[in-house]
Protein backbone atom coordinates (compact mmCIF):
# COMPACT_ATOMS: atom_id res chain seq x y z
CA UNK A 1 0.00 0.00 0.00
CA UNK A 2 1.34 3.42 -0.95
CA UNK A 3 0.47 6.89 0.20
CA UNK A 4 -0.76 9.22 -2.55
CA UNK A 5 2.58 11.03 -2.72
CA UNK A 6 4.45 7.78 -3.33
CA UNK A 7 1.82 6.61 -5.82
CA UNK A 8 2.09 9.87 -7.80
CA UNK A 9 5.89 9.64 -7.80
CA UNK A 10 5.77 6.01 -8.95
CA UNK A 11 3.25 6.83 -11.70
CA UNK A 12 5.38 9.74 -12.94
CA UNK A 13 8.44 7.53 -13.05
CA UNK A 14 6.64 4.65 -14.76
CA UNK A 15 4.97 6.90 -17.34
CA UNK A 16 8.00 9.15 -17.80
CA UNK A 17 6.13 12.40 -17.21
CA UNK A 18 5.05 14.69 -14.38
CA UNK A 19 1.66 15.70 -15.79
CA UNK A 20 -0.92 12.95 -15.16
CA UNK A 21 -4.12 14.58 -16.41
CA UNK A 22 -5.25 11.32 -18.00
CA UNK A 23 -5.00 9.42 -14.68
CA UNK A 24 -7.15 8.77 -11.63
CA UNK A 25 -6.03 7.97 -8.09
CA UNK A 26 -7.91 5.96 -5.47
CA UNK A 27 -7.09 6.30 -1.78
CA UNK A 28 -8.42 4.70 1.38
CA UNK A 29 -8.74 8.09 3.10
CA UNK A 30 -8.71 11.80 2.31
CA UNK A 31 -5.12 12.70 1.47
CA UNK A 32 -2.95 14.69 3.85
CA UNK A 33 -1.89 18.16 2.64
CA UNK A 34 1.42 16.85 1.27
CA UNK A 35 -0.24 14.05 -0.69
CA UNK A 36 -2.99 16.38 -1.90
CA UNK A 37 -0.31 18.77 -3.14
CA UNK A 38 1.31 16.00 -5.17
CA UNK A 39 -2.06 14.96 -6.61
CA UNK A 40 -2.99 18.54 -7.45
CA UNK A 41 0.35 19.47 -9.01
CA UNK A 42 0.36 16.34 -11.15
CA UNK A 43 -3.01 17.42 -12.60
CA UNK A 44 -4.62 14.03 -11.91
CA UNK A 45 -8.18 14.27 -13.23
CA UNK A 46 -9.93 12.41 -10.42
CA UNK A 47 -9.19 11.66 -6.77
CA UNK A 48 -11.49 9.10 -5.16
CA UNK A 49 -11.18 8.38 -1.42
CA UNK A 50 -12.98 6.09 0.99
CA UNK A 51 -12.91 7.59 4.47
CA UNK A 52 -13.00 11.18 5.72
CA UNK A 53 -9.94 12.47 7.55
CA UNK A 54 -11.89 12.32 10.81
CA UNK A 55 -11.97 8.52 10.49
CA UNK A 56 -8.16 8.41 10.28
CA UNK A 57 -7.88 10.77 13.25
CA UNK A 58 -10.21 8.51 15.24
CA UNK A 59 -7.77 5.59 14.87
CA UNK A 60 -4.69 7.59 15.79
CA UNK A 61 -3.55 9.43 12.66
CA UNK A 62 -3.41 13.20 12.72
CA UNK A 63 -2.86 16.03 10.30
CA UNK A 64 0.60 16.89 11.58
CA UNK A 65 1.70 18.60 8.36
CA UNK A 66 -1.18 21.07 8.40
CA UNK A 67 -0.74 21.53 12.15
CA UNK A 68 2.96 22.28 11.69
CA UNK A 69 2.34 24.80 8.93
CA UNK A 70 -0.45 26.50 10.88
CA UNK A 71 1.40 26.36 14.20
CA UNK A 72 -1.45 24.46 15.83
CA UNK A 73 -1.54 21.26 17.83
CA UNK A 74 1.34 19.28 19.28
CA UNK A 75 3.66 19.71 16.32
CA UNK A 76 3.85 23.48 16.69
CA UNK A 77 6.44 22.69 19.36
CA UNK A 78 8.68 20.83 16.90
CA UNK A 79 12.28 21.95 16.72
CA UNK A 80 11.81 23.31 13.22
CA UNK A 81 11.33 26.88 12.17
CA UNK A 82 8.77 27.28 9.39
CA UNK A 83 8.58 30.70 7.80
CA UNK A 84 8.07 32.43 4.51
CA UNK A 85 11.34 33.54 2.96
CA UNK A 86 12.21 37.21 3.24
CA UNK A 87 15.30 39.33 2.63
CA UNK A 88 18.31 37.27 1.56
CA UNK A 89 16.35 34.02 1.94
CA UNK A 90 13.75 35.26 -0.54
CA UNK A 91 16.52 36.22 -2.98
CA UNK A 92 18.08 32.74 -2.72
CA UNK A 93 14.68 31.06 -3.15
CA UNK A 94 14.00 33.16 -6.26
CA UNK A 95 17.42 32.28 -7.72
CA UNK A 96 16.80 28.56 -7.14
CA UNK A 97 13.37 28.89 -8.74
CA UNK A 98 14.76 30.67 -11.80
CA UNK A 99 17.48 28.04 -12.28
CA UNK A 100 15.09 25.08 -11.99
CA UNK A 101 11.69 26.24 -13.27
CA UNK A 102 12.15 24.69 -16.74
CA UNK A 103 12.36 21.24 -15.10
CA UNK A 104 8.90 21.69 -13.61
CA UNK A 105 7.03 23.15 -16.57
CA UNK A 106 3.44 21.94 -16.33
CA UNK A 107 1.47 24.06 -18.76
Amino acid sequence: MLCCLAAVAEACKKLGKIELSDCEIYASCEPCPMCFGAVHLSRIKRLVYGAKAEAAIAIGFDDFIADALRGTGFYQKANMEIKKADGNGALIAEQVFEKTKEKFQMY
